[in-house]
């Protein structure tokens, strides 16, 4: 049974929108065709057969990268970027594994296409994840920081939980010093206020944490009455909470520059911000990963 002329638009369109376009051309049944003039016309007709399109079942996306400015300008369905966001964000594995992944599904992405776009769009969720972090009252929070090497040479990754284990924030610097725990501690107390700080802060022996810690009181960032324990035990939460990132880093074979080394782990720890308290709060009302980050995105999927 052939295909009617609707349904054989739906097609080329769903093949359009994946595989099949260069810079300036698509390849439609071996004949190429301007990209902007196939673009307008299929879209026109798909939007004709909505209806038709609903009820036969095919997948349709109401994103349209010519109309999201996130998206505008790249080659490939904003679904696509954000599959290869969430894998590489949540598994530890090479920019290689993600294409030969994308290739099982049909489609062909090189691996150094994947690095961009991980490197650009980690920026931008950590940025929409802000506004869905929840300001709780903890009786305290635990302070470290890890590892990292660059080109290298050692630079350091302060993060910050709280009694619960979630993700509170983190600060990527060349040196550990008192500088550095002084931006870190200021950087994690932005968001609450004094009432809603915590009132133990459990940090390792390094001299940085209390020079960090009186001046913020001094300047009057951090409440008068907090406390500071170095005790080694109480950090065995946060000592345990680095081995899912470091993992996630040795997946990438080492850095090469302090600047995309930032960006990946931003997009390591938003990713995982993202599968623990984010949606323990919001599971209800979008019950998967997937379709809570295509809101933050304003990528929505229809499926008839």
């Amino acid at each position: 049974m052939s295909e009617i002329p609707w349904q054989q638009s739906i097609n080329i369109w769903l093949r359009f929108s994946q595989l099949y376009h260069t810079f300036d051309q698509v390849i439609v049944e071996d004949k190429p065709v301007c990209f902007g003039c196939f673009y307008d016309a299929v879209k026109g007709l798909v939007a004709k057969n909505v209806s038709k399109i609903q009820n036969v079942g095919f997948p349709i996306s109401s994103s349209d990268p010519m109309i999201n400015h996130e998206f505008k300008w790249k080659h490939f369905a904003p679904e696509i970027i954000l599959w290869c966001l969430r894998w590489y964000g949540s598994t530890p594995m090479s920019y290689a594994n993600i294409s030969d992944m994308l290739a099982e599904r049909g489609i062909s992405v090189n691996r150094s296409t994947i690095y961009r776009w991980f490197i650009e769009y980690s920026l931008v969720l950590r940025k929409k994840l802000r506004r869905y972090q929840f300001i709780r009252v903890d009786s305290s929070w635990q302070l470290d920081e890890t590892y990292v090497k660059v080109k290298g040479k050692w630079f350091y990754l302060y993060r910050a939980i709280n009694k619960q284990g979630e993700t509170l924030d983190f600060y990527f610097s060349k040196k550990r010093n008192k500088y550095s725990a002084y931006q870190f501690l200021k950087r994690c107390l932005k968001h609450y206020p004094l009432d809603k700080q915590p009132k133990t802060l459990n940090t390792d022996k390094h001299s940085s944490y209390a020079n960090a810690i009186a001046r913020l009181k001094k300047e009057g960032y951090l409440r008068k009455d907090v406390k500071q324990r170095q005790v080694k035990y109480l950090n065995n939460g946060i000592e345990s909470d680095h081995s899912p990132i470091k993992k996630l880093i040795m997946a990438t074979s080492g850095f090469k520059v302090q600047k995309r080394a930032w960006a990946t782990i931003q997009g390591f720890e938003s990713v995982r911000m993202l599968n623990g308290y984010v949606m323990m709060n919001l599971k209800q009302k979008y019950g998967m990963r997937s379709a809570f980050m295509n809101s933050l995105f304003n990528v929505d999927a229809i499926y008839a």
